[in-house]
């Protein structure tokens, strides 16, 4: 049996989630809109469609391209957006062959399609739509390709009402910001029974593959968390939550009966409720409004690639030179700590991975590792200064994430440390300057990401003036 997916829909509804993508490619429950309605199509025994498409329609055949990932076949063509069936039918260069199935894949539904047709075997009505309750499957099993009832599946909608077959199931119109917040909880709860990835790994939670969370977080309540996502311990769940891949949640963060979209960043202490959140965007949906956050240590879209990358290899180089300079009375008095404790070794040496690019064995760029030194003083300011000569070799910027070792680095495997990882290595920076070096890994890992995901050059110069001020600070010189 043919299979036609309208999916045209222009999405106006929604913004601003729908301004740079279209309603398919929506994440919902950890899956983009279009491919719950796949997934009823295959448990149904189909394995071909026909997906008409209008806005972003390249990006949804990227993402989905011939189907062979869902074992199936699919074909598209596009329209000029929310078109009345009857004429897309007309349009199609291979029109489908009666009877056959036509539903729209802008919206989300539950419930077997079996039954459909099953119940339409004994049916002779021309065309019959799927009845969740009172409201309309908008799936139809269709005889007579010119039918008037086909309408019923425009987007605009129409008062005629078709022939119902009534299933067992709920359906999400996703008409509005509050009802796809709605339709995200009610997956999660299982109001909405669709096919959710993840794994249950305590009560009321499920969670994606590489996610760090803790189960104490949930404190009352339903979560879903995505894939390759980072909570801090500290994180606060309650009511229903669905958060989606690739998020980081700074500490104390308190998250309640909201919706947050991949590639989001939740600062620390931020309060959310009843909201979407989708990078620096937050959609309040118990009042409408829709606020852009400028304050990226709040909210923060990690896909955004800084403009600016910091100021260039050469100037790094002559402030390397130039601190040098100024510092020589802080090396005299290293030397004379280290010769007054008389330890074992002078120097520790270290090896960190820098900067610089060079190939590996397969000739891959990566990034390269350099030798370093450091005092064997219990002063922090003393202990490394030596790495001035790292930044003068532009192995390490003036500014930037805390420098680790290869091997440290070949750990990471996560898509969230991997994020932190795009930062360039420096001899200062937030980490350096206002994590504890015995800390946790994670919380290294998290702070890196902060930054790499707020960097600006203004936000270097001010760690810089930190760094400036610590330098008189009880810190600096006893740790």
């Amino acid at each position: 049996m043919d299979v036609i997916i309208l999916a045209d829909r222009k999405g106006q509804e929604l913004l601003p989630l729908t301004d740079n993508t279209c309603i398919p490619l929506l994440p919902l429950a950890g899956k983009p809109v279009l491919e719950h309605t796949l997934e009823a199509l295959i448990e149904a025994g189909f394995r071909q469609a026909h997906i008409v498409l209008s806005p972003h329609a390249e990006q949804v055949k990227e993402a989905f391209g011939n189907g062979e990932r869902w074992g199936m076949r699919l074909t598209y063509s596009t329209s000029r957006g929310e078109e009345a069936p009857l004429q897309i039918l007309a349009s199609l260069q291979n029109p489908p062959t009666p009877p056959f199935l036509i539903m729209r894949g802008d919206i989300v539904r539950s419930g077997s399609l079996k039954s459909l047709l099953e119940q339409a075997e004994n049916n002779p009505s021309p065309c019959m739509q799927a009845l969740f309750g009172t409201k309309k499957g908008f799936v139809m099993l269709c005889r007579n390709p010119q039918s008037a009832e086909l309408n019923q599946l425009n987007w605009a909608g129409s008062t005629q009402q078709p022939t119902g077959i009534e299933l067992n199931g709920a359906v999400a119109l996703l008409d509005s910001l509050a009802a796809f917040h709605q339709a995200n909880l009610d997956a999660a709860a299982g109001r909405l029974p669709l096919l959710i990835p993840g794994r249950q790994t305590a009560l009321g939670l499920t969670q994606g593959r590489n996610t760090e969370v803790y189960p104490q977080s949930v404190k009352q309540g339903i979560a879903l968390i995505g894939a390759y996502c980072n909570l801090h311990p500290s994180v606060e769940l309650s009511g229903e939550v669905v958060i989606g891949d690739h998020v980081i949640v700074d500490r104390r963060a308190g998250i309640e009966n909201t919706v947050i979209l991949p590639h989001s960043y939740i600062g620390e202490l931020v309060e959310l409720r009843n909201a979407i959140v989708r990078g620096n965007d937050l959609i309040r949906v118990d009042n409408g409004a829709v606020l852009k956050i400028s304050d990226t240590f709040l909210l923060a879209d990690l896909t955004t690639s800084p403009i600016n990358k910091g100021l260039g290899t050469l100037y790094n180089r002559l402030a390397g030179v130039l601190l040098l300079l100024v510092s020589l009375p802080l090396w005299f008095l290293a030397n004379v700590l280290v010769f007054l404790q008389k330890p074992e070794k002078y120097f520790n040496e270290y090896r960190l991975r820098g900067n610089k690019i060079e190939q590996d064995d397969f000739g891959l760029p990566q990034r390269a590792g350099f030798a370093t030194w450091e005092y064997n003083v219990t002063v922090p300011v003393l202990r490394y200064l030596p790495r001035l000569f790292a930044v003068i070799s532009g192995d390490l910027r003036l500014v930037g994430a805390l420098p680790v070792s290869p091997e440290t680095a070949a750990q990471r495997t996560e898509e969230w440390e991997k994020f932190a990882d795009r930062a360039p290595a420096g001899l200062l920076g937030p980490t350096q300057l206002t994590i504890p070096a015995d800390a946790p890994e994670e919380e290294k890992l998290m702070s890196d990401s902060f930054y790499w995901a707020n960097f600006s050059i203004q936000q270097d110069f001010r760690y810089l003036l930190q760094a400036l001020r610590m330098l008189v600070s009880r810190k600096a010189w006893i740790g």
